[in-house]
């Protein structure tokens, strides 16, 4: 993810984050960046801003048809503050918030998923999302993390943020230039927030429906 550093602020986890991990019926989704900041950059040119409203937009619709009501940060391509990211998550309660990247290093080798929390009741949600993640894509798993972004430790409600994979390595910048791609990324988030909220949801419905396997272009 590209600006790390914007997002890894000093400070501590806001006090009294809501214990909303089992009962939530809201999910907030924020795509990563957007406007005059257009986050991480592919050599194939793909950009994080786009591909990661893509991904939310994805995961919205799978969300609304499994019965949750989404709110999401941003539904085009406009710039929104961190702070405020934060602030319209904390308007909803019975919810949790779902930060969706795409990451970004200097080392093109370095490749595969992590997802990032900041209190216990985050980490839960990030196990979920993270196990679906590398179930189905089969890539590395770069682990559940603790992060003191500031999306996550301004928000009162349990809070994650994905990092989707690298656009910095060749492989993983076209898979995300992928719809079908994209479309798995979506279905593995869906499907793990689902599974969290509802563990005995029958699997045939389209919250749990995954797509073909993705082209390796």
């Amino acid at each position: 993810m590209a600006g790390v550093c914007a997002l890894a602020l000093a400070g501590c986890a806001t006090p009294g984050v809501r214990n909303s991990v089992r009962t939530f019926d809201t999910v907030v989704l924020d795509a990563g960046h957007g406007g005059i900041d257009s986050g991480a950059i592919g050599r194939n040119g793909v950009r994080e801003k786009q591909v990661a409203l893509d991904v939310t937009r994805r995961v919205d619709g799978r969300l609304r048809a499994a019965g949750f009501k989404t709110v999401l940060v941003r539904d085009r391509d406009v710039f929104v503050p961190l702070d405020t990211r934060a602030s319209l998550s904390n308007r909803e309660h019975d919810a949790i918030f779902v930060s969706i990247h795409f990451n970004h290093t200097r080392a093109r080798t370095t490749h595969g998923t992590e997802t990032y929390y900041i209190h216990p009741y985050g980490q839960m949600i990030a196990d979920r999302i993270q196990s679906h993640l590398v179930r189905q894509q089969a890539g590395k798993d770069r682990g559940v993390k603790r992060a003191n972004f500031r999306v996550l430790r301004l928000n009162l409600n349990p809070a994650v943020l994905v990092e989707c994979g690298f656009l910095s390595n060749g492989r993983e910048a076209r898979l995300a230039a992928s719809p079908a791609h994209r479309e798995k990324i979506a279905a593995c988030i869906a499907h793990a927030l689902t599974e969290l909220r509802w563990p005995n949801r029958p699997l045939n419905e389209p919250a749990f429906a995954y797509p073909a396997p993705s082209p390796e272009r």
